[in-house]
């Protein structure tokens, strides 16, 4: 099963990778289009072209990624654990901290210093550590605070699941629940002081976001045998209900955006996507005990995943920007850009780590 998982996480960081091409994708359509069109930017004339459309597929198709990260962060928690401990030891939770600590840190240290050296920026050392605490040096970055924040939990999770499985379920499960449902008031621009004091409370770094994922796939590494031999009973009505979800939350958000009455709001995963995450983890698991050919790719990219992770945002930050700069006419064709966006987004980080792990600092690689 740990090879099987590691396949999915090899599926999720593609769809990351996708997500984040897609979001410059936007970002050339909307805010860039005066490099390649006689108009001011931001410009929104080009939503619902064909070229909006299959971004915003390409946006609903993946939303699965990040639920599935953190399941699958969850399930080797329980691995780490073992069926016979009743308690996760903390000298596990120190090493896979460490393992992720460093290179977040230098990753963070690097982009601040491009940030003092080109633009000039300055900061002072109480904005650097809320910066390095909540993965302020890129966008993408508040996903490994919140990935260190659920290890720090874990052993009391894997205490709460030991102990009291459906209530420590349920209780996670309304967490959830309610953080999904705000988005919807917070999306079309509410005004109540009382949302949006509790959506400040809960900013996306924050574990509290997305609790139920982590614990969800710590319960089912610990339960995993019961739960393959029942789902495997329903991978028909699965995959029909994610397909249907896929397509009520292409339109949901279309919809969202007219209520806000805003040409472009802010990406937010909203309870069908959720749901739609959810059904796609409950798929998988229903596939546990099929073999599968020419997963080896998959399970190379899912062992990397954190590496990839790390750098390819900033790669595709310097690919766009040098568009913007030297090339803006890429900019108008999303077909051209998002292959453009995919493969350095995907390759450089890969051999980054291949000349890392061939050269003389390959004792640091891990």
């Amino acid at each position: 099963m740990a090879r099987r998982l590691l396949m999915l996480n090899g599926v999720a960081i593609s769809c990351v990778i996708l997500f984040h091409a897609a979001g410059w994708g936007f970002t050339s359509m909307f805010f860039w289009a005066h490099r390649y069109l006689p108009v001011s930017s931001p410009d929104f004339s080009q939503s619902g072209s064909a070229a909006y459309y299959a971004l915003r597929l390409i946006e609903q198709l993946v939303q699965f990624a990040i639920p599935t990260f953190l399941f699958v962060s969850g399930y080797f928690v329980a691995f780490l654990t073992g069926r016979d401990r009743a308690a996760l030891s903390w000298r596990i939770v120190g090493a896979r901290m460490k393992l992720m600590v460093i290179p977040y840190l230098v990753w963070s240290v690097i982009l601040v210093a491009v940030n003092v050296l080109l633009d000039g920026d300055r900061f002072s050392p109480l904005t650097l550590a809320r910066m390095f605490l909540t993965g302020g040096a890129n966008p993408a970055y508040y996903f490994v605070p919140l990935l260190i924040q659920f290890y720090i939990v874990s052993p009391l999770l894997v205490q709460l699941i030991r102990k009291a499985l459906v209530p420590t379920l349920v209780v996670t499960g309304i967490i959830q629940l309610g953080v999904y449902l705000m988005q919807y008031p917070v999306s079309i621009g509410t005004d109540n002081p009382t949302l949006l004091t509790i959506a400040g409370w809960l900013p996306k770094w924050f574990f509290l976001v997305r609790i139920f994922w982590f614990t969800a796939g710590i319960a089912t590494g610990f339960h995993l045998s019961h739960i393959k031999g029942t789902l495997e009973r329903f991978r028909v009505p699965l995959l029909a209900a994610l397909v249907l979800l896929f397509i009520v939350g292409f339109f949901e958000w279309e919809a969202l955006v007219r209520l806000s009455g805003q040409p472009w709001i802010e990406t937010r995963e909203t309870l069908v996507d959720a749901l739609y995450g959810a059904v796609f983890i409950l798929l998988f698991l229903s596939y546990a005990n099929v073999k599968l050919a020419n997963t080896k790719t998959l399970e190379e990219l899912g062992s990397k995943s954190f590496g990839i992770y790390l750098v390819h945002s900033p790669v595709m930050e310097v690919v766009s920007r040098a568009a913007y700069h030297l090339a803006p006419w890429v900019l108008a064709h999303q077909i051209l850009l998002q292959p453009l966006l995919i493969v350095t987004g995907l390759g450089i980080p890969l051999l980054l780590m291949y000349v890392v792990n061939k050269s003389p600092a390959r004792p640091l690689y891990a």
